[in-house]
């Protein structure tokens, strides 16, 4: 059977879908809302007791500082570096320089050390003929040999100073002529040694 509603039109539904509305108030008022006013939640949040679990502190994060060396250690080391390479450097050019001094002198003199040199000295045969100087390094013992010009047959054979030390065979031997000019003197020099001959008008005599 079509069920009615009281107030609403008659509707045919049945009865099971019926809602029975509760009766309204004699007032007819409906009944306020009460909201909260900003007062209220105010002392709301004043009476709340703040801990520090509750709010917890703002905290920057720590920013990683960059590690220094000590003090002083940023310039011992280029300047250890330095002297090494400045070291290494004086060592090879003293080495480089040795080598070249050695290479020149064997370009030079050879080996055994050879020197020689003509000039007139007043002993020629022929006196077109310059005399012929050889001297040589031969071991350390400087050994002069004097051709006289024009007459090979009869050569003189001069000692000169002993070298010891070192190297003493790889100096070479230096001739010079001074005093003189028809008859000079014979001046050898070696290794920072100076020997001087003296020119006896026929042949040449060591000087005392």
């Amino acid at each position: 059977m079509p069920a009615t509603i009281e107030g609403e039109e008659t509707r045919l539904a049945p009865r099971s879908l019926v809602v029975r509305r509760s009766p309204r108030s004699s007032s007819g008022k409906v009944p306020a809302v009460q909201t909260a006013r900003a007062s209220q939640f105010a002392k709301a949040r004043a009476q709340r007791s703040t801990t520090p679990e509750e709010v917890p502190e703002f905290s920057r994060p720590s920013v990683l500082q960059p590690k220094t060396s000590p003090r002083g250690s940023s310039w011992l080391l280029p300047l250890g570096l330095g002297m090494f390479c400045a070291l290494l450097l004086a060592f090879a050019g003293l080495v480089a320089m040795s080598w070249s001094g050695r290479f020149i002198d064997d370009v030079h003199y050879g080996y055994p050390r050879t020197t020689q040199v003509d000039h007139m000295v007043g002993h020629e045969v022929d006196p077109r003929v310059p005399t012929h100087f050889m001297a040589i390094n031969l071991k350390g013992q400087v050994i002069i040999f004097e051709v006289s010009g024009g007459d090979p047959a009869h050569a003189r054979l001069l000692q000169g100073p002993r070298l010891v030390g070192p190297g003493a065979d790889l100096a070479p031997v230096l001739l010079t002529f001074s005093g003189d000019t028809r008859h000079p003197d014979l001046v050898v020099t070696v290794d920072g040694l100076q020997v001087v001959f003296h020119n006896t008008g026929t042949s040449y005599a060591p000087m005392r």
